[in-house]
């Protein structure tokens, strides 16, 4: 929550409290006299409560507003249920009671009274616990920021059932709370076993997020590696391109005007593609046979250039730019010269195209960039599994470059996708179908076991027992199966794993 809004919040809390206030002085102004010390301290007393409302005030308007606004009405029908099984074990083990009572008037004031509070208190926790994940980040000693939120959320909790004995009873106009160190006790132990239910869950679910947030960060990091290399290439061809011209220039200035007029649409070509992921080869070699020309504008005899005649389909793909890479490594790194001439050959093996020159390595070589064929490495690890082969001897050097075809996702066929999705649906129909046969069983036999009461030992109930046990049971296989079960994992750890598949190529 932004730090207006608490502002905002703490001036709501404080006018609210006021009119509280200014409403209970004006119907009891007798109470607000101050006659001896015993009045003042009573006064005194008075607007400490006062004070104490207004920050139960603050903190469960907060739970509001950080709560996941999607959940707000589940879970309060969670809670009407529960209050729902908790009412009837507190009335039916009351003294003198009969079942006709429990619809009575007055009962449901209780059983509002009881609703009421747990709402204020599910929202009051909801602020302690977005506060709790807030903080947890940033603490060395993640224990001790647990204790110290579990046991805030304890006493808060027993603030609130304060103030529900201070208030609440005259809202209600009925003494429903009452202010007695038993009723005190009894909501912390209630406290205290939700608090670690909810715990559980909580700690389930930031578990698998924290697990996809790793995930995540590592696709990030790669796409921006990713978007790093292939910036580099626009610089790196460049660079190399005016140092062939720099070299014509000074040898041969007739062809350096047509180097540098073939260099313009070359170029263009390098713009159009270095930003896309893969390139067609079909498209990659032609551009590498007009690059072939271009040097040989500078080199003439001294590159013996030879290309398999070779028609590849239009879903066999390479990174783009690495054969151009490549065949300026060859120049770079060789010697050129009519009395050795620098063999170069690019052809088809199994599911490679293979980049072959002969070795015959230059005496002195400028500092490298350390960009050309280490860049083609770090490109194709970040999107495919398959490896660059380089393999060097005496006579030559060899690139394998591995053809990429389709993504991993899309080379999975219909039928199998709809095979899977309906394996899927199988699986979650296996899952409501067990709920709800469980539910039914629970409903059936609540009506069971009541019915046997009634006719066995009417007078003496005993049937809430087996029903509340139970219910408690079906409320927790219910968010299992609706909220942070199974299903929601796979769901997640599948959106993980397609995400990872997405960038990858075979």
């Amino acid at each position: 929550m932004e730090k207006v809004q608490k502002i905002g919040l703490i001036i709501f809390s404080i006018i609210f409290t006021l009119i509280i206030l200014l409403i209970e002085f004006n119907l009891n102004e007798r109470n607000f006299i101050v006659e001896s010390s015993k009045d003042l301290g009573r006064i005194l007393g008075y607007f400490t409560s006062f004070l104490i409302l207004g920050f139960i005030i603050y903190k469960f308007v907060y739970g509001i507003i950080v709560s996941d606004k999607k959940l707000i009405v589940r879970n309060i029908l969670i809670l009407f249920v529960v209050n729902v099984l908790i009412y009837s074990v507190i009335f039916f083990t009351s003294p003198n009671v009969s079942f006709n009572q429990f619809f009575h008037p007055e009962a449901i004031k209780y059983f509002i009274g009881y609703f009421s509070f747990s709402v204020a208190a599910s929202f009051v926790n909801t602020s302690i616990f977005y506060d709790f994940r807030q903080n947890l980040p940033e603490s060395a000693d993640s224990q001790r920021m647990i204790r110290k939120y579990f046991l805030r959320s304890i006493f808060y909790t027993m603030i609130l059932y304060y103030v529900f004995v201070k208030f609440g009873n005259q809202l209600l106009q009925k003494y429903i709370f009452y202010d007695q160190t038993i009723n005190y006790l009894l909501v912390a132990v209630i406290t205290v076993f939700f608090l670690f239910l909810f715990f559980i869950i909580d700690r389930k679910k930031n578990k698998l997020e924290r697990k996809i947030v790793i995930e995540s960060t590592k696709a990030e990091t790669a796409t921006a590696q990713f978007e790093t290399l292939k910036n580099q290439l626009d610089p790196h061809f460049l660079f190399n391109s005016l140092n062939v011209l720099t070299g014509l220039i000074e040898e041969n200035p007739e062809n350096a005007i047509d180097f540098t007029t073939s260099l313009s649409k070359i170029y263009r070509y390098v713009l159009e593609q270095k930003d896309k992921e893969v390139v067609s080869i079909q498209e990659e070699i032609n551009f590498a046979k007009t690059y072939v020309n271009l040097l040989k504008l500078r080199f003439e005899n001294s590159i013996d250039f030879e290309i398999e005649q070779i028609t590849f389909s239009e879903t066999e793909f390479i990174v783009p730019l690495s054969l151009q890479i490549l065949l300026e490594n060859t120049i770079k790194h060789n010697v050129v010269s009519e009395q050795k001439p620098l063999k170069i050959k690019i052809y088809k093996r199994d599911d490679s195209l293979i980049v072959e020159n002969s070795f015959q390595p230059k005496d002195s070589i400028k500092e490298s960039t350390g960009i050309g064929l280490k860049n083609i490495i770090n490109r194709y690890q970040l999107i495919s599994n398959r490896e660059v082969d380089i393999e060097k001897n005496e006579q030559i050097f060899r690139v394998e470059l591995p053809i990429l075809t389709q993504k991993n996702k899309t080379m999975n066929t219909q039928n199998f996708d709809e095979q899977q999705a309906y394996q899927r649906a199988i699986e979650r129909a296996k899952e409501l179908k067990k709920f709800y046969a469980h539910l039914g069983t629970y409903i059936v036999m609540s009506l069971f076991f009541f019915i046997l009461n009634l006719v066995t030992s009417n007078g003496h109930w005993w049937f809430y027992w087996p029903v509340l046990g139970w219910g408690l049971g079906v409320a927790l296989n219910a968010v299992k199966v609706f909220a942070y079960g199974s299903g929601w994992e796979e769901n997640k750890a599948k959106e993980i794993l397609e995400k990872e598949q997405n960038k990858k190529w075979q």
